[in-house]
């Protein structure tokens, strides 16, 4: 399934084999427990993205609630696996915007970039913390600082790029927007 799991349990398998006492047996027994656990929730949650992420799905039903259910369940148990508790929450996050939940979005990606700062997507997580200000709350100045934090974090990164665009029309209208794209396009074909 993951090769995670299969580290894990021959790591379990092999400690398993080197221990001997009743406290020992205890701690392996646990150790087996978090791993059959881990395994199924990974299980679940494969299922369920299967239902959810079809395109033709739609967001707001049972399937997804039970998906951002088991996300949430991941990350709060298994808080140290540093490669799949920051991607459910990501996923997680994605979909609370998806389904107009941005605050919930927010505090996900304020998590990710608290909890896991050296997540691969930190970069993106922390633009689309700016944006759902920007987009979904319509706070301006929210969104602001946090495009400047973008910026300041992760110089020279295409989101930072994207992030410096973004203040530069944060405070126009979309009319004005269109406008400005069109002047810039008769500008280039001149």
């Amino acid at each position: 399934m993951n090769k995670l799991t299969y580290i894990l349990a021959l790591f379990l398998g092999t400690l398993l084999l080197s221990c001997g006492t009743t406290e020992d047996e205890s701690v392996k027994s646990d150790l087996l427990s978090n791993v059959q656990d881990s395994k199924r929730l990974m299980a679940k949650i494969d299922s369920l993205e299967k239902i959810v992420y079809d395109e033709n799905a739609d967001l707001d039903n049972a399937p997804t609630a039970e998906l951002m259910a088991a996300y949430n369940e991941y990350t709060q148990k298994f808080i140290g696996d540093k490669k799949k508790t920051p991607e459910y929450l990501y996923k997680s996050a994605a979909i609370s915007r998806a389904v107009n939940l941005p605050v919930k979005a927010i505090k996900l990606y304020d998590k990710i970039l608290a909890d896991y700062p050296d997540y691969e997507r930190n970069p993106e997580v922390a633009f689309l913390m700016a944006f759902t200000y920007d987009e979904d709350l319509k706070q301006k100045e929210q969104a602001k600082e946090a495009y400047h934090i973008v910026i300041e974090r992760y110089p020279g990164d295409k989101w930072a790029e994207q992030a410096s665009a973004r203040l530069e029309n944060i405070d126009q209208s979309d009319e004005d927007l269109v406008k400005s794209f069109m002047e810039k396009d008769r500008k280039k074909s001149e």
